[in-house]
């Protein structure tokens, strides 16, 4: 039996976007799963759960770059500047606990 037209053709730029939007809040609140947990089997549980979550953020931004005609490998064009290391809840805009 053939598939239809539909079912193989792949998402509109409009829905790589949705997406994407979609697992950064997913991101964020990964991360603050991750500032909040104390047990060591929620941070390992964390820190792959962020892993995932940026991996597929990254294959679908890649998606999206290739069809704007953008490179889609991590080369930049000009070295961006050094800056110095912060906590994961200040670069993804999450809350740490007080703990």
């Amino acid at each position: 039996m053939a598939k239809k037209q539909k079912d193989t053709q792949w998402p509109t730029d409009r829905e790589l976007r949705q997406e994407l939007e979609q697992l950064s809040r997913q991101l964020k609140e990964a991360y603050d799963r991750f500032n909040c947990a104390c047990e060591p089997e929620l941070v390992e549980a964390s820190i792959f759960e962020i892993n995932a979550l940026k991996a597929k953020y990254d294959y679908y931004l890649r998606c999206v770059k290739a069809r704007a005609g953008m490179p889609a490998g991590g080369h930049r064009a000009a070295a961006a500047p050094q800056e110095d290391c912060i906590a994961a809840a200040s670069i993804k805009g999450g809350n740490t606990c007080r703990s």
